[in-house]
């Protein structure tokens, strides 16, 4: 079960950082014309935040080293896709705001927004992976 609750895990960390520069870089996004010079600059930023949390986590999640270490790094992979995600629905849950400029343009999964589908499922995915991994090293001392 460990193995399969690090490839969960996986799967969610790629769910995240390479999948925010797929959805974001383009015409919808930073290449909007639509857009500011300055969100434009803000969401290229979370696009590189993003890859580098990912690559990191990937690093951290497959790496040899002790129980202790591999504990603490299976946290810390497992937490990043949950923390990017987080924002996508508190910001989505404030008012005026909306999870897109023209209603019905975002496709929708089971009638929710695709990307705020994705956020959940990725951030389960994770939590799931978690203690899949997680319950396996407890049991295992």
């Amino acid at each position: 079960m460990k193995r399969v609750g690090h490839l969960l895990v996986t799967a969610a960390i790629l769910g995240t950082g390479p999948s925010f520069a797929w959805f974001d870089l383009n015409r919808t996004h930073i290449f909007n014309p639509r857009w500011t010079p300055h969100a434009r600059f803000h969401d290229a930023s979370a696009v590189v935040t993003e890859l580098g949390w990912s690559i990191a986590s990937l690093w951290l999640l497959w790496r040899r080293g002790t129980r202790d270490q591999r504990e603490l790094a299976l946290k810390i992979a497992a937490l990043h896709p949950v923390l990017a995600y987080a924002p996508f629905l508190v910001a989505e849950a404030l008012p005026g705001t909306e999870v897109e400029d023209e209603p019905g343009k975002i496709p929708r999964v089971a009638g929710i927004p695709g990307n705020l589908f994705g956020a959940t499922v990725c951030s389960g995915l994770s939590a799931l992976g978690y203690l899949l991994a997680r319950g396996e090293d407890r049991t295992s001392r």
